[in-house]
């Protein structure tokens, strides 16, 4: 009889997991959650839930925060640290309902760095492509450490934006518009003379990649001598890689983005930590995430029919979760920038009529990819954020 019962309870447990498991394969509610999310004092964090789901439509679904500190709002859940949170850390769970009940639930954990104590310095290479390269969460993370008195910071990069120099003390990455993965190892240093070092603002398409050197008639991507050349022979501390954005933008299907990370990002992401651990064994180096993005009226005046926002945000969606899974391989660090930024007030609007016979005003989103100023002040936040955790501060 015990064995029965026994037997009986084991096929309800199963009949229950198995309906959980249809449930939420019926919903197609695809949730996303870093291991961390990364806070520091007097600055807002934010998880906006459109951005950790893939769905259609997010108001369809209730979203519902567990967690000791912060606030639960119909869009997002915010916190914003004080000194007592300082070095603080906080269990974050989110339920996520439709009418039926639970469909996907999850958990995070929300990290405050702790206060300063000593003085730190700090070296930093960002590099990227569009987002960096516009200059504005690099502006905003430089103006951020400026107002921290217990580090000492520097930017490392050859371009300060614009295709221009960087002048001592100011803003520097290796960010440049159109660029992927591939790209800082295709893009090689034309034969000629070069007095410019292949910055020039109106004929972009001459910038090559800072890293490949030729070495014996062959090309390299060397490290080593990227730090000999432009800055002073010296490594620095941290290395913060936001790409991908431009390999898998005009996706069709997750099979071509599958092709494309298989052959065309995945090798240069192994091959170009590979370099840097080879020059600095001691580097630290991590992955941003890629941006959420603008409305569907952003991507029509952008790209008219040749993208759409629900097949980018698929893209998006299978691009991080093998990201995500290359952050443990390669031992990286993740900025989860993509959960903090606001979709629909951190890009750019125009004001204009809602139709040609109408006088009546609306306010349109205009770019698809590149936030306003308050939402690369976001993109910033974040980066700052994790660059004041350990180990690196």
């Amino acid at each position: 009889m015990q064995q029965i019962i026994l037997l009986s309870g084991i096929l309800l447990l199963y009949i229950i997991i198995l309906q959980a498991r249809k449930i939420r394969r019926r919903s197609g509610v695809k949730l996303l959650l870093p291991k961390k999310i990364y806070a520091s004092p007097g600055i807002e964090c934010n998880i906006y839930f459109d951005n950790i789901v893939t769905v259609i439509n997010p108001a369809n679904y209730v979203f519902e925060v567990n967690c000791e500190t912060g606030r639960n709002d119909a869009k997002r859940w915010r916190f914003t640290p004080g000194e007592a949170e300082a070095g603080k850390e906080y269990v974050w769970t989110v339920r996520i309902y439709d009418g039926n009940g639970v469909v996907t639930e999850g958990r995070t954990i929300i990290s405050v760095a702790h206060e300063l104590k000593t003085k730190k310095t700090l070296s930093l290479l960002l590099i990227g492509a569009s987002q960096t390269a516009a200059v504005g969460y690099p502006e905003h993370l430089l103006q951020l450490m400026r107002e921290e008195p217990m580090i000492d910071f520097q930017m490392v990069g050859t371009n300060s934006g614009n295709y221009q120099k960087p002048v001592p003390g100011g803003v520097a990455h290796e960010g440049y518009g159109g660029w992927g993965w591939g790209s800082f190892f295709l893009r090689l240093k034309k034969e000629e003379s070069d007095a410019n070092d292949g910055l020039d603002p109106t004929r972009p398409w001459l910038t090559y990649s800072r890293f490949m050197f030729q070495q014996n008639g062959n090309w390299k991507f060397d490290f080593q001598e990227y730090c000999k050349r432009y800055n002073d022979g010296k490594y620095p501390d941290t290395i913060i890689i936001s790409l991908g954005v431009n390999d898998i933008f005009l996706c069709k299907s997750d099979r071509e983005v599958d092709r494309l990370w298989k052959n065309d990002i995945y090798p240069y992401m192994r091959q170009m930590v590979a370099a840097f651990r080879e020059a600095d064994p001691q580097v630290h180096i991590a992955f941003s995430t890629i941006t959420q993005v603008g409305s569907q009226d952003a991507f029509g005046q952008n790209y008219q029919c040749r993208q759409n926002r629900w097949r980018w945000r698929l893209n998006v969606d299978r691009y991080h979760r093998k990201l995500f899974r290359v952050v443990k391989e390669l031992n990286v660090g993740l900025v989860p920038v993509y959960a903090s930024i606001d979709g629909e007030h951190g890009f750019p609007t125009v004001t204009e009529t809602v139709n040609q016979r109408s006088s009546e005003l609306c306010q349109r989103q205009s770019n698809a990819l590149h936030p306003s100023p308050s939402g690369y002040a976001q993109i910033g936040d974040v980066m700052y954020c994790y660059l004041r955790h350990d180990p690196i501060c």
